[in-house]
C-alpha cells in the first residue's frame, strides 16, 4: 500500500494531516522551501512536529526545495544539521547544488527529489538515482503510461500528485512570477500571476489563459497503486489546517477500502475547494478547453459545517488510534510486570513491585484485566493483542492497572520520539577555478532564416531547434525541453541526423538530457532550465559531464560573479526571455484547433503588456516576456563576472533584427526596441 503525505503548513496542520490519516506529512522549514509565504515552523516548532509524527509513525518530508545563493550556503547546512539530528524522514529538494552538500554532509539522510527539478522521463529519474535521491517526485504532467514505465523501470521510488492546485507551467521552469514582479517561483514567492485575466489578440474578451483547474484524482487510487507509485501526495501548504483535514480523511478512506469515491465524497471535495471543478486531463492524457478553470466561491453555510467537523477530529488532544501494540501483563502475589511492544522499538517494560493482596469477593479476571489495559483511548496506542498469565484469587484494582498502563505507553511513546542517530561530516574542501576571460558570443535561434543571417554575419556557434538543426548543417542542435519517453525515439533519430551532418554538441535544458546527449555521444551544453544557481550546482553539472553552463537568469550579476566556475558557462544577455513552457496548449484555446504552424500568439495582461506565446515541440507551448533583456551597452559588466560566453537568444526576430543586435553586441552600442527592453533580473534580483 502506497503511502498517503499530506501538506502541514504549522502544527496545527501537522495534527489535522495526522489525525485524519496522513501516512507521512510534508512541511517548510525556514527560508529554503518553496512556500516561503506560508507560516512555516521555528526549530522547537520542528523539532516538536517531527517527535510528534515520529510518535504516531507517521513520516517527516522537509521541503528543502529553493534555488540557493553561494551566500546561503552556510545558512542552508545550518538548517540541514538540524534537520538531520532532529530525524526528519526525507528533504525534498531542488537545487543540485543543495543535494551534493547534503549527499556529502549528512549521507543518512534520504533525499527525494523535487517536483520543481521538472522530472518526467525515465533518463530523468535514472539521472535522479545517479545522484542520490531515494524518491522521485514526478511532474503533474506525467500520463498514467509514462508513471507505470517510469515506476516500473527506473530503480527508484516514485511520487505523484493526486489532489491540488495545477500550475499551468511545469514546476521549476516557471519565471513568469520572477521576470515581471522579482517574487521567483524557484525560490519559493511566486505571486501566482498565471491567476489572471489575459486577452488573446484580436479579442476583447478577457480569459484565464493560464489558469488550469485544480487535480482530483481520487478515482484513479487503484491504477496508481497497480502501477507501483510509492506515495500519493496532496497539494495544500497554503491551505487552512482543515482543508488538509477533510481531504486526506477522504483519500485516506478511499486506499484502505480500494474503491472509487461516492458522489457525496466527490461533492465534499468540490466544496473544501475547486476552480470551476476538477480535472484529471494529464493523467488520461486528454488536455483541452476542459482543463482550465478559477477559483469557484462556496457560500460559507455549505462548508462551514465539513470545516467545524474536521476542527473536532483533529482539536488539541484528540488522538486517532493509529499505532498496535501487544501487551504481555504477569501477575501473583508478589506484584505485577507489564510488557508492551509495538514492532518497530526495543519495547518497555513497567514493574509494579508492590505485594498484591487475595481477593475478598470479587478476584480479577482476564477479562477485568483486559478491559483495563486496552482502555488507550487518549494515546496514538490500540491494542493488537493481549497476553495475561494472572494467579488466582488477586485483588486487582483497576486504578493500580491504568496507572501501571499509563506509565507503560508514556515510556513508549517517549521511546518512539526518540530521533535516529545519524552521521555528520563536514562538506569537503572545494577547488577553485581561475576566472575565464570572455571568448565570444554564441546564440539561439528559432529558424534557419535566422541562423543564415548570423553565418553570414560572422557568427559561428549558433544552437537551433532539434528539427532545424537536422535539416541545416552546421547547426548545434536544441533538446526540447520537454519531451516524453513515448516521443524519445523520435528525438534519438533526429540528434543522430544532426551527428551525420557534423553536429558535435547539444543544448540540453532537463536533467534527463544528460544521460541521452552521452550515449549520443554529443558534447553537453547546459541551457537555462537547469536552474544553475550556484557554485556546487556548477560542480555537478560538471561531474555529470557538462562542458558548458548557462547560468541562472534569475541571479543579480554580483551574485553570479561569486560562483566558482569550474566549466566554461554562458549568460544570456539578449533575448526575450522564456517565461513558461506547458502541456496544455493555450493556443489551441484561442483557436479551437491547433495553429501550432500558423504564427504567434499573443498574450495581453491587465497593464497592456504583450506576450508572445510560441508552439514547442510535441504540441506544447512557450511563452515569452514582452520585452528583450538587453545588455548590449553593458559591456564592461557582464564580461567581467567571469562567464566565458554572451549567449543571444532569437525567437520572433526577423533575421535582420537577428544580425542587427550581433552587431550592436560586438559593438556595445545600445539597442532599441518598440516595446522597450529589459535589464531583466541582473540588477534587481529576486525576492
Amino acid at each position: 500500500m502506497p503511502e498517503f503525505l499530506a501538506p502541514a503548513g504549522s502544527m496545527e496542520g501537522v495534527r489535522a494531516a495526522v489525525q485524519s490519516g496522513a501516512d507521512a506529512v510534508y512541511l517548510g522549514f525556514g527560508t529554503f522551501n518553496a512556500r516561503r509565504g506560508a507560516k512555516n515552523f521555528s526549530r522547537q516548532e520542528m523539532a516538536d512536529a517531527i517527535r510528534y509524527c515520529r510518535e504516531r509513525g507517521v513520516k517527516t518530508n522537509v521541503t528543502f526545495n529553493i534555488l540557493a545563493l553561494d551566500r546561503e550556503r552556510e545558512d542552508a547546512m545550518r538548517d540541514i544539521r538540524f534537520l538531520n539530528d532532529a530525524g526528519a524522514d526525507a528533504l525534498i529538494v531542488q537545487d543540485l547544488g543543495v543535494a551534493r552538500l547534503i549527499r556529502e554532509c549528512a549521507p543518512d539522510l534520504p533525499l527525494h527529489a523535487s517536483t520543481q527539478m521538472t522530472i518526467h522521463t525515465l533518463d530523468g529519474a535514472q539521472m535522479a538515482k545517479e545522484l542520490g535521491f531515494s524518491r522521485v517526485v514526478l511532474s503533474r504532467e506525467c500520463t498514467l503510461e509514462q508513471i507505470k514505465m517510469i515506476t516500473a523501470q527506473a530503480g527508484i521510488e516514485t511520487e505523484v500528485f493526486v489532489h491540488g492546485a495545477l500550475c499551468m507551467c511545469y514546476s521549476g521552469q516557471c519565471y513568469l512570477s520572477a521576470v515581471i514582479g522579482q517574487r521567483s517561483g524557484n525560490r519559493g514567492l511566486c505571486a501566482q500571476p498565471c491567476r489572471l485575466p489575459y486577452t488573446y489578440d484580436g479579442q476583447k474578451r478577457e480569459t484565464y489563459a493560464l489558469s488550469l483547474k485544480d487535480l482530483c484524482l481520487a478515482g484513479w487510487l487503484q491504477p496508481l497503486v497497480e502501477a507501483g507509485v510509492a506515495s500519493f501526495k496532496i497539494e495544500g501548504r497554503m491551505k487552512r489546517p482543515e482543508y488538509a483535514a477533510i481531504v486526506t480523511e477522504i483519500y485516506a478512506r478511499l486506499l484502505r477500502e480500494k474503491r472509487r469515491p461516492t458522489r457525496e465524497e466527490a461533492d465534499i471535495l468540490r466544496r473544501v475547494f475547486s476552480r470551476d471543478g476538477f480535472t484529471d486531463g494529464y493523467l488520461t492524457g486528454k488536455t483541452g478547453d476542459a482543463m482550465f478553470g478559477t477559483k469557484t466561491d462556496i457560500p460559507l453555510h455549505e462548508v462551514k459545517p465539513l470545516y467545524d467537523q474536521a476542527a473536532q477530529r483533529f482539536a488539541e488532544g484528540r488522538e486517532a488510534p493509529r499505532v498496535p501494540v501487544t501487551w504481555s501483563f504477569k501477575a501473583d502475589e508478589t506484584g505485577l510486570l507489564l510488557n508492551v511492544w509495538d514492532g518497530e522499538t526495543d519495547g518497555v517494560t513497567v514493574l509494579d513491585t508492590q505485594p498484591v493482596e487475595a481477593a475478598r469477593n470479587r478476584p480479577a479476571t482476564e477479562e477485568s484485566v483486559r478491559k483495563s489495559l486496552e482502555k488507550t483511548g487518549g494515546t496514538p496506542f490500540f491494542a493488537k493483542e493481549t497476553h495475561i498469565q494472572l494467579a488466582d484469587g488477586l485483588m486487582l484494582p483497576a486504578a493500580r492497572l491504568n496507572a501501571l498502563r499509563r506509565e507503560a505507553l508514556e515510556k513508549l511513546l517517549h521511546q518512539r520520539g526518540q530521533a535516529p542517530k545519524r552521521r555528520w561530516q563536514e562538506p569537503m574542501p572545494r577547488m577553485y577555478h581561475e576566472k575565464k576571460p570572455f571568448s565570444g558570443f554564441l546564440a539561439t535561434v528559432t529558424t534557419w532564416e535566422q541562423a543564415r543571417a548570423l553565418q553570414e554575419s560572422g557568427l559561428e556557434t549558433i544552437y537551433a531547434p532539434l528539427e532545424c538543426a537536422a535539416q541545416h548543417p552546421g547547426l548545434q542542435p536544441i533538446l526540447p525541453r520537454v519531451f516524453r519517453d513515448d516521443e524519445q525515439e523520435k528525438i534519438e533519430e533526429l540528434l543522430q541526423i544532426c551527428r551525420e551532418n557534423g553536429a558535435t554538441r547539444a543544448l540540453a535544458g532537463n536533467l534527463g538530457h544528460i544521460p541521452l546527449l552521452r550515449r549520443m555521444g554529443l558534447a553537453i551544453d547546459g541551457d537555462f532550465g537547469l536552474n544553475a544557481y550556484n557554485s556546487v550546482a556548477l560542480q555537478t553539472l560538471a561531474d555529470l559531464g557538462v562542458q558548458r553552463q548557462t547560468l541562472s537568469f534569475e541571479a543579480r550579476l554580483a551574485q553570479l560573479r561569486d560562483l566558482d566556475k569550474p566549466l566554461d558557462t554562458m549568460l544570456i544577455v539578449y533575448g526575450y526571455l522564456p517565461l513558461m513552457v506547458f502541456e496544455n496548449c493555450a493556443i489551441r484555446r484561442k483557436t479551437g484547433q491547433c495553429s501550432c504552424k500558423k504564427g504567434i500568439t499573443h498574450l495581453t495582461d491587465r497593464q497592456g503588456k504583450r506576450f508572445a506565446l510560441l508552439p514547442a515541440f510535441g504540441c506544447r507551448n512557450e511563452l515569452l516576456n514582452s520585452q528583450p533583456l538587453s545588455l548590449s551597452d553593458k559591456t564592461g559588466e557582464y564580461r567581467t563576472v567571469g562567464v566565458s560566453y554572451g549567449m543571444l537568444r532569437f525567437t520572433t526576430e526577423t533575421p535582420a533584427r537577428c544580425a542587427a543586435v550581433y552587431q550592436a553586441f560586438q559593438e556595445g552600442a545600445s539597442i532599441t526596441a518598440s516595446e522597450g527592453v529589459t535589464r531583466g533580473l541582473y540588477y534587481r534580483g529576486v525576492e
